[in-house]
C-alpha cells in the first residue's frame, strides 16, 4: 500500500529525537510504503496534505496530535482521499474516540488492515473541525496555556490553567440561532460538538455521534451561584451528570450561528481560531478515515 505520511516531529509530551525512527520501524513491520514529510510550523499539515492529493496518493497518514490531524483532515476534505492516524500527541482525542490504538505499531497495523469509515466534519466560518468548536471559557484556556508547560506536564497544563481562570471568568450574553429555535442567555461556555469526547475521559456531549449528520450544542449557563455553579458543572462532566444540571442546556442541530455581547474567543479542536460571531455547520460523511 503506497501512502503519504505527514509527521509532526514535535508532537506530544516528552518529545523524542527518535520519533521518526519509531514511525519508520512501525511502517516497515506492516509493509506500508510511505513517502514521509515533516511539518515545521502551523499550517504545514494542510499544505502537505493538499500536495499529497495533487500527487495522486489515495491514503494520507497524519502522525501527530489532534492539531496535526485537524490540519491534515482540512487538506483532504472534499477530495475523497482517505485519512490514517498514527497518534503521537498529548491527548489524541479523535484517535481515542475512533478506538485507534495509542501504540504506534498497533496503530500502523490498523492502517494496514483496518476498514474505512466516513465521519462528519464541522465547519466554522470556513474552517474545519473533527471534534468540537468551543466558545468562551475553554477557548481562553487553550489560548493562554504556555507551550513549554504543556511540553513538560502534558494535558495537566490545561487543568492548571482551567483552575486559574475559574477564579476570574465572567459569563457572557450569547445568542444561538438554529433552524428550529433561537436561544439567548448568559453562559460561561458553549461547545458545538461533532464527537462525544471532548478530552481524554471527558464525554462532554454524550449523545453526539461523528456520523449522524448533526451537531450537539452544550450551553453552560450562568447558575445562581455563578463561578461556583460553573465549577460544579465542570466537575459533573467527569461523572457524566452535567447534562442533568438545571443550568446546562443541550440542543441537536445541523447548523448554528453563535453570537455574543461582547465577542468571545473561539477554538476549533483545541486551537484558538478567532472571535464570535461564528457560523457553524456539519458536513455529513465528509472524511473517509481508517479505523479498526
Amino acid at each position: 500500500m503506497g501512502a503519504f505520511l505527514i509527521l509532526n516531529p514535535t508532537a506530544g509530551q516528552r518529545k523524542s529525537s527518535g520519533t521518526r525512527e519509531k514511525v519508520d520501524r512501525a511502517l516497515r513491520e506492516c509493509a506500508l510504503e510511505c513517502e514521509i514529510a515533516a511539518t515545521e510550523k502551523a499550517g504545514d499539515g494542510v499544505e502537505l496534505a493538499r500536495q499529497a492529493v495533487l500527487g495522486g496518493y489515495d491514503l494520507v497518514i497524519a502522525a501527530g496530535g489532534d492539531g496535526t490531524v485537524n490540519e491534515v483532515a482540512t487538506g483532504l476534505i472534499g477530495t475523497g482521499v482517505t485519512l490514517g492516524i498514527l497518534p503521537l500527541g498529548t491527548v489524541n482525542v479523535l484517535a481515542r474516540q475512533l478506538r485507534i490504538p495509542m501504540n504506534t505499531r498497533q496503530a500502523a497495523r490498523t492502517i494496514a488492515e483496518g476498514k474505512v469509515r466516513h465521519i462528519d466534519v464541522g465547519c466554522a466560518n470556513s474552517r474545519y473541525f473533527t471534534l468540537m468548536a468551543g466558545f468562551g471559557f475553554d477557548a481562553e484556556v487553550v489560548a493562554t496555556v504556555l507551550q513549554p508547560l504543556k511540553d513538560v506536564i502534558g494535558a495537566s497544563a490545561y487543568v492548571i490553567k482551567t483552575l486559574e481562570m475559574l477564579t476570574r471568568c465572567q459569563a457572557t450574553e450569547v445568542t444561538l440561532e438554529m433552524p428550529q429555535e433561537t436561544y439567548t442567555g448568559k453562559a460561561y461556555l458553549v461547545v458545538v460538538a461533532n464527537s462525544p469526547t471532548y478530552a481524554h475521559k471527558m464525554r462532554l456531549a454524550p449523545y453526539a455521534s461523528t456520523d449522524d449528520g448533526l451537531l450537539d450544542v452544550i450551553v453552560f449557563e450562568q447558575a445562581a451561584t455563578k463561578r461556583i455553579g460553573f465549577l460544579r458543572q465542570i466537575l459533573e462532566i467527569f461523572i457524566r451528570r452535567h447534562v442533568y444540571h438545571r443550568a446546562v442546556r443541550c440542543f441537536k442541530t445541523p447548523r448554528v450561528t453563535v453570537r455574543s455581547s461582547p465577542d468571545i474567543m473561539v477554538q476549533l479542536d483545541g486551537d484558538p481560531t478567532g472571535m464570535t460571531p461564528t457560523e457553524v455547520s456539519i458536513i455529513p460523511h465528509a472524511l473517509p478515515i481508517i479505523v479498526p
